[in-house]
């Protein structure tokens, strides 16, 4: 079965989401997106377990919400502590069946020159981090005959929205979109994945503390300013929520992003055009095509 059709399968008979007494994880939970999920889905009737690297603010946002939500420091760049995460949550809820990989970090500055360390950092977060805890929860909600959905955060980034300075970060956020989409095909039938790719959203992303052994950067002086004036968080987890209730892959929440979206689409058809163009027989080199006519002759001889 081809990427393609095993993704169309899936889609047949979803349900819009009650939100009502699920069991929910959010990384990232002490500040921003993810801790506006914790209210929107604690305000909706879920238990939850909220986790971040930084104790205290992460208790004081659970202590916000009362007894609908635990907490537990977690970083998601530890494998290790990913799964024991996950051994909490089972712990306290019982299974889960919403788990939102929302952790990740920022920073500002010319690609080339960035040093090893923070490349390392801000990858072993953004995608490392992100894949532990896809990998590690989507093992725990599909051995529920349930099942669970997955919810993955990218960004703008993630779909052609691009801006100077943000050259590592837009890299981390493609190989979410990457893992993501194909992480929808290969996942159990009881598995459901999406990927949230808001905008600008007003949270405190570019002022979280870096590790001692970074360097030290300038802060950029408008990035304040322009976080300022993005989507509330409230909003855009409002927005996430309903894209999760509708079973949407794409959970996208500023209209803005689609034109450049269409934009690298323009440009992408016009070097096809050029480089690559259509002729009858191309799908020789698909590699679902190849893959699918493989197995075929293989199924013929057994």
């Amino acid at each position: 079965m081809t990427i393609v059709k095993m993704i169309t399968t899936k889609l047949k008979g979803s349900k819009a989401m009650d939100f009502a007494g699920k069991r929910a994880v959010i990384t990232g939970a002490a500040s921003g997106i993810g801790k506006a999920l914790a209210q929107e889905l604690v305000a909706r009737g879920a238990h939850i377990v909220m986790a971040d690297i930084t104790q205290e603010p992460l208790e004081a946002a659970a202590q916000e919400l009362g007894q609908a939500a635990a907490w537990l420091v977690c970083d998601v760049s530890d494998h290790a502590a990913v799964e024991a995460l996950a051994a909490f949550v089972q712990e306290k809820l019982g299974g889960c069946d919403l788990a939102f990989a929302n952790a990740g970090v920022i920073m500002s500055g010319r690609a080339v020159r960035a040093t090893p360390a923070e490349i390392d950092w801000l990858l072993g977060i953004n995608v490392r981090g992100t894949w532990s805890t896809a990998s590690v929860f989507t093992t725990l909600m599909a051995a529920q005959p349930e099942g669970g959905h997955l919810v993955l955060t990218g960004s703008e980034h993630s779909l052609g929205m691009q801006h100077a300075g943000s050259g590592i970060y837009t890299a981390s956020k493609h190989a979410v979109l990457g893992l993501a989409d194909v992480m929808r095909a290969e996942a159990p039938a009881n598995i459901k994945v999406s990927v949230l790719c808001p905008g600008v959203v007003g949270t405190a992303l570019n002022d979280q503390p870096r590790p001692g052994r970074l360097p030290e950067r300038r802060r950029d002086p408008i990035s304040a300013h322009v976080m300022a004036r993005g989507m509330t968080a409230n909003e855009a987890a409002s927005r996430t929520l309903a894209g999760v209730a509708a079973g949407e892959f794409f959970i996208v929440t500023h209209p803005h992003s689609l034109k450049a979206a269409q934009a690298r689409l323009a440009e992408l058809e016009q070097a096809y055009a050029r480089q690559a163009p259509w002729f009858e027989g191309a799908e020789k080199w698909d590699i679902n095509v190849i893959s699918a006519d493989i197995l075929a002759g293989q199924e013929n001889k057994a």
